[in-house]
């Protein structure tokens, strides 16, 4: 079926259309404009009734049961995520990555399973953060192997410690597989996190988290991942995992098109032993395991906790996330585009959402 959105603020890569139209046809975007484009008779008539029109939100750490997540989380803006995976022991990495191959291939609907985020198991021990300590391995060339060759193409993203023997050795294949390698719970120091960014790492997962923190005398990975324009950096913007003022100064560091808002969300994940204590998830030791964020609520974050405009707020949740992904016709409302599309108020209440131009959550007025 073919759409034609009006009555919308289209945020676009060149700023806002107010008033503006999008006719989709055969699931992609087939013109942008301040009226109804031609050729619209035979499509189906959509009024934004003055909402934003934005790119859907891709979630780059997304955990819980990916079926269920599909449809959960486009009910707030997400239209496309990876499914991550925690720190396990062998078998059962393979078994959750047998599980979410298997769930990509039957996908019917939904915000779209774009691959698998493996958080682990090659980790720091020292900075587990919610990470199983048991699971937590060096990284052997024999295992990694199996883990890629197991995921059928559909690992895109793994976390790994640059200090550990055989890290660096990690980062070059995955690489060479088109992975992207991530700095994450780690005490790398400066020189190890520049030598995996030297090796391809240009992710560093839930910045300032999990990590060793900032020190001015003795430079470590923060510094490394603030400095350097290689790496890009995922943040858990609810709040609680990091401040305002925290984020304020990532993106004066790293520049606007180097940050990427993730939920790190527990919310479809029953088997977590983690409770909600009202801002964040929680272990029994009171460490904190993961957020109830949602997408929209990381960019309205996002814009309530610094100087960005809404569009720049919508670029770090859907144009950055796809950049780094390597997507190249998603993340954006451009002409030839996926209709990945979004339509919110002034509050981010989300009240359309599609993907690949089919309707998957649709909100009705009270």
């Amino acid at each position: 079926m073919n759409f034609l959105i009006f009555n919308a603020n289209v945020l676009t890569p060149g700023g806002v259309i107010k008033d503006g139209s999008i006719l989709i046809k055969d699931g992609r975007i087939a013109k942008i404009g301040r009226k109804p484009a031609s050729g619209f008779m035979s499509s189906r008539l959509i009024d934004a009734d003055g909402c934003f029109a934005a790119p859907g939100f891709i979630d780059l750490q997304l955990y819980g049961d990916p079926k269920r997540a599909a449809f959960h989380e486009a009910m707030f803006g997400t239209t496309g995520f990876l499914a991550a995976i925690p720190c396990l022991a062998p078998k059962a990495t393979l078994k959750g990555i047998d599980s979410i191959v298997s769930d990509i291939k039957a996908q019917d609907g939904g915000a779209r399973i774009l691959g698998i985020n493996l958080e682990g198991p090659y980790l720091s021990k020292t900075k587990p953060g919610a990470q199983d300590k048991k699971s937590i391995r060096r990284p052997e060339v024999a295992e990694l192997k199996a883990l890629i060759e197991r995921s059928k193409g559909h690992l895109k993203l793994m976390t790994v410690a640059p200090e550990l023997g055989g890290a660096l050795e990690a980062v070059k294949i995955l690489k060479s597989k088109g992975i992207i390698a991530s700095i994450g719970h780690t005490k790398a120091t400066f020189a190890e996190a520049g030598n995996a960014a030297d090796l391809g790492a240009n992710c560093a997962t839930h910045v300032f988290n999990a990590m060793e923190e900032f020190r001015h005398r003795q430079p470590g990975v923060v510094d490394a991942v603030l400095k350097d324009r290689r790496i890009s950096a995922t943040v858990i913007l609810d709040g609680e995992h990091v401040s305002p003022t925290a984020f304020e100064i990532l993106l004066k560091c790293k520049g606007a098109d180097k940050v990427i808002l993730i939920t790190d969300s527990l919310r479809n994940d029953a088997s977590f032993e983690a409770k909600w204590d009202g801002g964040v998830y929680r272990l029994k030791d009171g460490t904190i395991a993961g957020s109830g964020l949602t997408m929209i609520n990381a960019v309205k974050n996002a814009v309530k906790f610094s100087e960005l405009s809404l569009p720049e707020a919508v670029n770090l949740a859907s144009g950055n996330p796809a950049r780094l992904l390597g997507l190249e016709k998603k993340g954006e409302i451009r002409q030839g585009y996926d209709a990945d599309i979004i339509l919110f108020d002034p509050k981010f209440d989300v009240w359309l959402t599609m993907v690949e131009g089919k309707i998957i959550h649709k909100k009705c007025a009270a």
